[in-house]
């Protein structure tokens, strides 16, 4: 009976945690003749972005220019979903635990615009490496109609642009934030109801087995 239990109530866990929890990564380069940006993100949780769970997109980007140059950096953003951006660059790539050698914050908090307008992030010399992170958030004060936006990094330098897109855009379908945790809340208070009807009814044929 015990045993039972606690593969019900893991399975009760497993439904209630968001999917960011199992985040599946995908990595496109986008090269161009003198540019390379890298981009890595988890595309399908993006797809689905929930209030108070951000995606995080992470992009390198460098270039291999025949002479000394600076390389810029910029955003824009197209669609109807309002979102908040925080935006970091690190001197190293990324780690699970952070940039290892301390992080530089470009923009929090940032209400991206959204009309298709490139916004100057930052420069690097394009004998470097810029590892850039957002971590994009819905915009909670923006409504809760669905729909989606379209976020660009831009990069040019070298007489060269070339850009990375979100893939597909971040859509603003999906449950509101605490309905898995509630049915997985419900779905454990039903569990654990059963399991109690069913150690009374153990105990009382115990007891009638006892009487006899």
């Amino acid at each position: 009976m015990r045993r039972a239990l606690a593969v019900v109530m893991l399975a009760v866990v497993a439904i209630a945690m968001p999917a960011a929890a199992w985040a599946a990564p995908t990595t496109q380069v986008i090269q161009g003749s003198i540019l390379r940006l890298v981009s890595v993100a988890d595309w399908a949780a993006a797809a689905s972005l929930l209030p108070g769970q951000p995606v995080q997109w992470d992009i390198a980007v460098s270039a291999d220019a025949p002479d000394p140059g600076i390389v810029r950096i910029a955003l824009s953003a197209t669609g109807d979903a309002p979102l908040l951006l925080d935006v970091s660059t690190c001197g190293e790539a990324w780690t699970e635990t952070g940039c290892p050698g301390g992080e530089t914050a470009l923009r929090t908090g940032w209400s991206i615009p959204r009309d298709g307008v490139e916004v100057p992030l930052t420069q690097i010399p394009d004998t470097e490496t810029a590892h850039v992170r957002l971590t994009i958030h819905l915009d909670p004060s923006g409504g809760s109609g669905a729909g989606s936006t379209d976020v660009r990094v831009h990069a040019q330098g070298a007489g060269e642009t070339v850009f990375v897109g979100s893939d597909g855009g971040l859509a603003t379908t999906g449950l509101p934030l605490g309905v898995p945790w509630a049915v997985g809340a419900g779905a454990a208070l039903v569990v654990w109801g059963a399991a109690l009807v069913l150690l009374r009814r153990r105990r009382g044929a115990s007891e009638t087995e006892g009487a006899r």
